[in-house]
């Protein structure tokens, strides 16, 4: 989607000028992962207009595939407006009931999408995908998930969750159980999984997740760092302690982090001590995506 940031200390009045940008948890997590040097295609939906086409270029210009990006005729992508205060803490205003991205599966192509994503080694998806989605589209990207497995593809599942996109809670824990069940990577947030599933602490969410046949789960917990487990092991890698700006794609910047380490053939507790340091510098920077020049170690293309 567009993105809108109004900038820092609204509840104060010291208000910077509003900046136009880009943004969405599985694009930034995409953008992050091309910074990495990981080969990575974007599957959404835009319009046929020229801020869907600068969008394009722009993530072309950072090494992101835009060849599954469908394009719906007379249609616009939808926005959202960040306001960040003072400690950094941000609040989400979206326009996008009629964005493209939500039809992406009910969409004339959708076969073709889902027969080219096949040949993907990984599928990233989030929370916030499933809730875009009608209940028609999930069923079919249900049953697309399970012939992709087969074939020997891994799920990757963000459990990002957004309460207003959900008719209830209800709905949105049986769909989440759903799609866990066909997870191989889980990267939940703990808060997230306590709204949805009323989880007592995070030994709780780590002992459903694994129930449901997730064989790696890196639970986030924010300030407190992660706890990375699997069938054998529960480690807590602690999170990169800095100065916070704006904490817009914390979590997103993280996931990319650790599964670059990992398609690296790191393992994961030093996957997720590479996630809290992507992190820890998206943080400290106004927006979900930051200026490439502001991460450490990164050199312009020659």
């Amino acid at each position: 989607m567009l993105e809108v940031n109004r900038g820092t200390g609204i509840a104060s009045g010291n208000q910077l000028p509003a900046t136009l940008a880009y943004g969405g948890d599985t694009l930034n997590t995409s953008v992050y992962l091309a910074r990495y040097g990981v080969a990575v295609d974007y599957a959404t939906a835009l319009g046929d207009d020229p801020l869907s086409d600068w969008m394009i270029e722009q993530w072309q210009m950072e090494g992101v595939g835009c060849g599954l990006v469908a394009r719906m005729p007379g249609e616009v992508p939808g926005l959202y407006m960040i306001e960040v205060d003072e400690h950094g803490e941000r609040t989400f205003h979206y326009w996008r009931d009629s964005a493209p991205a939500r039809r992406l599966l009910d969409a004339p192509g959708a076969d073709a999408l889902l027969k080219a994503m096949l040949r993907s080694d990984y599928l990233y998806l989030s929370g916030i995908t499933l809730g875009i989605y009608a209940p028609t589209a999930r069923q079919r990207l249900y049953s697309f998930l399970e012939a992709y497995r087969s074939k020997g593809g891994r799920v990757i599942f963000d459990g990002n969750y957004r309460p207003r996109l959900w008719e209830s809670e209800g709905i949105a824990r049986t769909t989440y159980e759903q799609m866990y069940r066909l997870t191989d990577i889980a990267l939940p947030t703990i808060e997230d999984e306590q709204q949805v599933f009323g989880d007592a602490d995070a030994a709780s969410i780590i002992a459903r997740l694994q129930g449901y046949g997730v064989g790696e789960v890196v639970l986030k917990m924010g300030g407190d760092g992660c706890l990375v487990a699997d069938a054998d092991s529960r480690v807590l890698v602690p999170a990169e302690p800095v100065d916070v700006v704006d904490t817009t794609a914390a979590g997103d910047s993280f996931n990319a982090g650790y599964l670059a380490a990992r398609i690296a053939g790191d393992a994961p507790v030093q996957a997720a001590a590479e996630g809290h340091k992507m992190a820890a510098q998206v943080i400290q920077h106004r927006g979900a995506i930051i200026p490439p020049a502001k991460l450490p170690g990164w050199r312009p293309p020659v």
